[in-house]
């Protein structure tokens, strides 16, 4: 006897021992996993499949058996007799086969395996009864039985472990098992194998085949299972794929389920009325969650006949009697009932509780499906109508309303109340059908009212009201608002409409005058701001849909206040009317013409094919306003000037348009007063710089830096200081001094300028106080004063009080003014205020005199004391201009004829300063003798002045 080892290395070809196992390894895959799916397969294909399984375990038995044979003692000639091995196949598909239908009856795992061992031994050893060969086969009889032993307890444990393992994807350990037990039964059983060899020769006689010829037979029989390998595995591919997708079709079923549950469980809970399910005698047995928030007790607690607990004792016995009326007939019609239902907080609601049968396939009631609905509101809605009825009866006798009530029903209408006194027809106090009152409503009013009444009958709606013109009995049109109550059956449809009738004529004449007033100027009758934007609007849209142009003309009458305050309210009021009335008169008809304010006109021209459209209308705006107005026995000329702008070249915007307009007008004020500029891009420039200025000084104001310096007047035949003019600078961020033309748009602003001279009046006295402490007198200071300083009515008290601050007097200054000022439509409030500042000791100071247009006249009406020769004409001296001397000898004249003092100012030369002194000029101003200097240098500039004469020393140098 040999070890197992040595049996297959010595005894066997190493190549066919491969192949066997091969052989044997491909058939118990195969067959378990065709037995396993045998045992999860229909009840109808199991027994098909299990006998397919029974084939291949035997086939593979007995072909891993005969492979292993052709490698054996190949130096002996060996010949199988073919009945014996037939016998033995056999042998192991029944086996086997039984093993699978005791599997597949009780699943005993371990009794199924053991059967099929004993096939694979019987197979084993009937094979080795097939061999013929010249000796004699000597079994070991220990060797045999441990064999046997050893196949017995793996193919025992390969049916346990394919019962365990049968709801797996591949029961890969049973098939192990399996494999394990043919290979070592076989092995183990040919190590205990003696061939005892004898001279006589081998018997072929029957069905004998040699090595050749069983080799064909186990490649067929291979072939045969590894085509059933496959044929499976296709089959469980395709198996796969068919659970795959019913799994998939399971999983969407189940989802659309859910969310089917979900969505039901969401209407039940957020649907407004309470959902309840009861039984064929109608005991509640479920409940929507909202009864439990209102009632405030458990769903549990409303199943059964509890629902009836919190039903209001009066309303209980008629719903118990309706209800059990409605199960013994089954009846869904009478289910159908109101009740109070005691709340959560112990007041009581109306419902309404329906319900209707479920029946089954004979049309016997299974269920009961109800609802609860909230209908407290409309119950209430329907005693208010009922007791407003009432009222409206009795109201209607002492009231202008006329009354009726419409049956739907009945189509007529009733009517009472004023309606002999409103409407005037007698045939109302019999009933009129829906015709008499349409053909009353105005033809052009009746569509709106019928669309407006069919939308609150067919919405549901409980009112109704709508306003339209109705003919009385005269044939006149009245304005009527119509108010009334649409009453509703439970189904909710319309079944009568009870309202009134209310002449609101004087009303509607009243708001239009109303409308008329909040769109329109009363002064002028043109469309006011608010009306102008509409129409601004509406011309851009229209301009967008035909593309043509719209042209913005916003336009100022020029020195309109001065006329107003010269001429008085009366004159300024015809002047705006009249000019209303001529820009109406020039204009083409579709133009807008509007009063934004004060003197601000607006014109709209719409519909332009180019640009420069708008010049036509407006050269006849100008021929228009050329000729004066009348008033009384004046003819007051009119002068404006207006800026333009163009959509959409200047502006898509309607704001940013006007914004535009405005611009140009306010450049064409500023530039050339009295004519029409078109808005130019620069435009924007120029306004933002003057922001910018405006800005500067609001903020240098605020936080106090704005300062005076000052410049010594000069007595021209002694060198000594006279006096001093404060002129205002701004102290930057960053500590330099930046000059008055930083902020030049603040002095044209009349608030900004008033606060600059408050703030220059309370730094001058502050800085007096301070040199008067020090014991230093500098003389008078100069200060100069706005226009808009003389717009202020009480200037004088203004003025006054920051001496008063500084604990200084008002008579210590001079006032300067120029030109501008004395000759404008102000100049007799003028002439009244500078009076008023003489009196307090405040000197008047002409500036910048020659400039402008004031006249000897002039002079002699306003309280002048000193006249200021502007620098302009000091600078030609030394250029020896006849014209300018002449003028400056003119001025020194009439000054000392009038007796007053003459400043020059400018004086850069010692050559000008030669001539002005020698013309009798007693004062002088400018570089000369020192720059502007703040308020600290003063002191030191006054001790160091000079003796001599100014025309050796100057008396400071920077």
């Amino acid at each position: 006897m040999q070890t197992v080892y040595e049996t297959i290395v010595h005894d066997h070809d190493l190549r066919f021992v491969g192949l066997a196992i091969g052989i044997c390894a491909l058939s118990a895959l195969t067959g378990s996993a065709i037995a396993q799916y045998s045992m999860k397969a229909d009840v109808s294909k199991q027994r098909g499949w299990l006998i397919l399984a029974a084939i291949i375990a035997g086939l593979g038995v007995w072909s891993t058996h005969f492979t292993a044979m052709l490698g054996y003692r190949r130096d002996l000639d060996i010949h199988f007799d073919l009945i014996v091995a037939l016998l033995s196949l056999l042998l192991t598909g029944a086996f086997t086969l039984a093993g699978g239908l005791i599997l597949h009856g009780r699943e005993r795992g371990l009794l199924a395996g053991a059967i099929a061992g004993v096939g694979v031994a019987v197979a084993h050893f009937v094979d080795m009864h097939a061999l013929r060969l010249g000796g004699i086969v000597v079994h070991d009889h220990l060797t045999s039985a441990l064999a046997i032993a050893v196949g017995l307890v793996l193919t025992a444990g390969a049916g346990h472990l394919l019962v365990r393992w049968k709801d797996q994807i591949f029961a890969w350990p049973a098939a192990a098992a399996l494999f394990a037990a043919v290979v070592s039964l076989h092995f183990i059983a040919m190590s205990g194998v003696t061939i005892v060899t004898v001279a006589a020769p081998v018997e072929l006689d029957g069905w004998i085949a040699s090595v050749d010829e069983l080799a064909t037979m186990v490649v067929a029989v291979f072939l045969f299972m590894l085509g059933a390998a496959i044929t499976y595995t296709w089959h469980s591919e395709r198996l796969s794929r068919a659970t795959a997708e019913e799994q998939r079709r399971l999983i969407q079923t189940l989802e659309t389920l859910r969310e089917t549950q979900d969505h039901h469980r969401a209407y039940v809970e957020l649907n407004p009325q309470i959902a309840w399910v009861a039984d064929p005698k109608g005991n509640v047995t479920e409940i929507a969650p909202l009864w439990e928030e209102l009632v405030g007790l458990p769903r549990e607690a409303g199943c059964g006949a509890g629902w009836a607990d919190v039903v209001h004792p009066d309303d209980l016995p008629s719903v118990e009697q309706l209800w059990g009326a409605a199960i013994d007939a089954e009846d869904p019609e009478r289910a159908d009932v109101r009740y109070r239902l005691r709340m959560a907080d112990g007041s009581y609601r109306w419902f309404r509780a329906r319900a209707k049968p479920r029946r089954d396939a004979a049309g016997k009631v299974v269920a009961w499906y109800g609802s609860l609905e909230d209908v407290h509101e409309q119950v209430q809605g329907e005693d208010a109508l009922r007791a407003s009825e009432e009222r409206y009866r009795l109201a209607s006798r002492a009231t202008s309303d006329v009354i009726w009530d419409w049956s739907f029903e009945e189509q007529r209408a009733t009517w009472a109340g004023a309606y002999k006194k409103v409407l005037g027809y007698p045939e109302l106090k019999d009933r009129t059908d829906r015709d008499w009152w349409l053909d009353r409503i105005h033809p052009e009013d009746r569509p709106r009212v019928l669309t407006s009444q069919s939308a609150a009958l067919e919405g549901g709606a409980a009112y109704w009201h709508e306003e339209y013109r109705f003919r009385v009995a005269s044939g006149h049109w009245i304005e009527i608002r119509t108010r009334c109550v649409i009453v509703r059956n439970d189904d909710g449809q319309p079944v009568r409409l009870v309202g009134s009738m209310l002449d609101i004529t004087q009303q509607k004449t009243a708001e239009a005058e109303l409308n008329w007033a909040a769109h329109h100027d009363p002064l002028t009758k043109l469309p006011n701001r608010t009306l102008y934007q509409e129409r601004k609007r509406v011309a851009i849209d229209a301009a967008k849909q035909d593309g043509h142009c719209v042209a913005l003309i916003v336009l100022d009458l020029n020195n309109f206040k001065e006329l107003n305050d010269t001429l008085g309210h009366a004159a300024g009021d015809r002047v705006l009317e009249n000019t209303a009335e001529r820009l109406l008169g020039s204009l083409p008809e579709k133009a807008t013409v509007a009063r934004l304010g004060g003197d601000e006109f607006a014109i709209i021209l719409p519909e332009l094919a180019a640009p420069n459209a708008y010049a036509g209308p407006m050269d006849s705006v100008s021929a228009a306003l050329a000729e004066p107005i009348l008033f009384g026995d004046l003819r007051v000329p009119v002068n404006f000037s207006a800026g333009v702008a163009i959509w959409p070249r200047d502006g898509d915007d309607p704001a940013e348009l006007l914004i535009a307009a405005d611009l140009a007008l306010y450049a064409a004020k500023e530039q050339m007063p009295g004519t029409v500029l078109e808005f130019t891009p620069s435009l924007k420039g120029a306004a933002e710089r003057r922001s910018n200025m405006l800005k500067l000084a609001r903020q240098a104001l605020e936080e106090d830096r704005i300062i005076p310096f000052y410049q010594p007047k000069i007595d021209l035949r002694t060198g000594r200081v006279m006096g001093w003019e404060a002129l205002l600078r701004i102290r930057s961020l960053n500590n330099e001094i930046l000059p008055p033309s930083e902020i030049a748009a603040a002095f044209l602003d009349s608030e900004i300028a008033v606060q600059l001279t408050d703030r220059m009046f309370a730094r001058v006295f502050s800085d007096l106080a301070d040199w008067q402490a020090a014991g230093i007198n500098p003389g008078r200071i100069a200060v100069n004063v706005s226009a808009a300083d003389f717009r202020q009515n009480a200037l004088a008290d203004r003025l006054q009080s920051h001496p008063n601050v500084a604990g200084q007097s008002l008579s210590a200054i001079d006032i300067e003014v120029t030109e501008t000022v004395l000759i404008g439509q102000l100049g007799p409030e003028v002439s009244r205020m500078l009076r008023e500042l003489r009196t307090l000791g405040v000197m008047v100071a002409l500036d910048d005199f020659g400039t402008g247009y004031a006249s000897l006249t002039h002079l002699q009406e306003f309280p002048v004391d000193v006249i200021k020769i502007d620098r302009s004409f000091i600078e030609r001296i030394d250029a020896s201009d006849p014209k300018a001397t002449a003028v400056i000898d003119a001025v020194l004249q009439m000054a000392k004829r009038l007796g007053m003092q003459t400043v020059a100012e400018g004086i850069e030369t010692v050559e000008q300063a030669r001539y002005l002194r020698a013309r009798g000029c007693s004062i002088g101003q400018g570089y000369l003798f020192d720059r502007p200097l703040p308020a600290a240098d003063v002191p030191r500039t006054l001790s160091a002045q000079s003796k001599g004469q100014w025309e050796f020393l100057r008396l400071h140098r920077p």
